[in-house]
């Protein structure tokens, strides 16, 4: 990637912007191995994204909506992963991506729903104007706004198309140790996210593991944790698909009950939040 010109909207010196990037990197691998965590592979990429299917549905049935009544805006809808599972709760959804590869791909496979190219951290268009949802989701998506201050845009303008009352359900690192940054991403301290969604009259009203054992545990110190994760990189790097298939399919059923019955997790998590007024 260093073969790339400097985007100054972010201080990047020699690799694309967000969205040169995400453009790019979608072209070549549109689908769930482009979305997902690349570097593992295409088969340990599907187990992972099994179980954000399932920790999302759970916590959508507990909540005990009719979601036919529903309306969704779905931020970073990507190759529509997480359009198939609001559809699957009867849900009407409009996605909304930074990429024109998606929106022309979403447009094309979801052909009676709304896509539009819009950049969350930016001044809302046309498109959104004047529009109101009952929920806005935003899955493994707020943690690559690197720009702090595009970041609490971003808050500011989701707390702009939610109805009154409405539900803010996005997923992040929520670290408790120091800002982690990285070119592409940023896992932002739990207290700082908590203070920027309460400026935006957010009410947290939930927040539990999107995994546990199965990505990277940026929130721990613990030693065997981290050389747990060393381990499952490299071998997945080094024997690649075969090995994918083979680990994820051998954590994913100790993932899905560790999601299920622990508060916090060392990784990413899901955080349900309402708009109180």
């Amino acid at each position: 990637m260093d073969i790339y010109t400097v985007d100054s909207r972010f201080g990047q010196v020699g690799v694309p912007g967000t969205k040169e990037y995400w453009e790019g990197r979608l072209k070549s691998t549109y689908d769930l191995h482009g979305t997902g965590f690349i570097g593992l592979g295409r088969h340990y990429n599907s187990w992972m994204y099994k179980i954000r299917k399932e920790v999302v549905l759970r916590k959508m049935k507990a909540l005990h909506i009719d979601f036919t009544n529903v309306s969704v805006l779905d931020i970073g809808s990507g190759v529509g992963f997480f359009i198939d599972i609001w559809k699957e709760l009867g849900a009407r959804v409009t996605g909304i991506d930074l990429t024109n590869v998606a929106v022309k791909n979403l447009k094309l496979k979801y052909p009676t729903d709304e896509f539009y190219t819009v950049d969350i951290g930016d001044d809302l268009n046309e498109s959104l104007e004047n529009r109101k949802f009952d929920i806005v989701s935003a899955f493994d998506i707020l943690f690559h706004i690197v720009d702090d201050n595009r970041y609490k845009k971003s808050i500011k303008n989701i707390h702009s198309v939610l109805r009154p009352h409405g539900l803010f359900i996005f997923s992040d690192n929520f670290i408790h140790g120091e800002v982690v940054k990285s070119t592409y991403q940023v896992s932002r301290q739990l207290s700082t996210i908590e203070n920027i969604l309460a400026q935006n009259e957010f009410d947290i009203i939930d927040r539990c593991p999107m995994f546990f054992l199965m990505s990277t545990p940026i929130d721990t110190t613990s030693p065997v944790a981290k050389l747990w994760w060393r381990f499952i990189q490299s071998f997945l790097v080094r024997y690649g698909d075969v090995a994918g298939l083979l680990v994820g399919g051998v954590l994913y059923p100790l993932e899905s009950v560790l999601v299920r019955v622990m508060k916090e997790s060392p990784t990413t998590e899901m955080m349900i939040c309402r708009l109180h007024s």
